[in-house]
């Protein structure tokens, strides 16, 4: 399966990278490097003796990404890419829905524009809030209580948004 993995630098990212090359998944990720570094993905084919596509691309710049999506044609996407710290979202709330929630909705543009219908979306358990009960699970109500949270609880409902359009669209 051909796999865009966007912030796959990252920590997480990565890890999934290592778990996808093992099952022989033909892989192009991407990454701005703001939260990684491109040494990370270095250490992917070094560790997994493998090899796959990397650019150093931002998902907020919808002409590289149709560049991207043109000469790759992904399958799927996994979307980790964005901004993370809870702290600084708080002190940089615009920024922080510019990139997460922005480049998000560049992403979903993009891979509508090339048919590509498929987006597994890295969350975060901070959709949830203030636990009413434990251990989270996906039917816990979502009541986020900081601006990073907000901005994956926005992108989930985005997303479902896009996916909803899509089926109608496909009939």
């Amino acid at each position: 399966m051909r796999i865009l993995v966007t912030g796959g630098a990252g920590y997480i990212g990565s890890h999934t990278l290592i778990e996808l090359l093992a099952k022989d998944h033909e892989l192009y990720v991407i990454d701005n490097y703001a939260n990684s570094s491109p040494e990370v993905l270095s250490a992917v084919k070094e560790i997994t003796g493998k090899s796959f596509r990397s650019d150093k691309v931002d998902i907020m710049d919808e002409q590289a990404m149709g560049e991207v999506f043109a000469t790759f044609g992904p399958e799927v996407v996994i979307h980790f890419a964005g901004l993370k710290a809870v702290g600084e979202a708080e002190e940089l709330p615009l920024h922080y829905y510019e990139v997460n929630v922005g480049g998000s909705v560049a992403l979903l543009k993009c891979m509508s524009a090339h048919s590509c219908n498929s987006i597994i979306f890295s969350s975060s358990a901070t959709v949830y809030g203030e636990p009413q009960y434990l251990p989270y699970d996906e039917s816990h109500p979502l009541a986020p209580v900081n601006v990073y949270g907000r901005t994956k609880h926005f992108i989930e409902e985005i997303i479902r948004d896009w996916a909803r359009a899509g089926e109608k669209r496909r009939g």
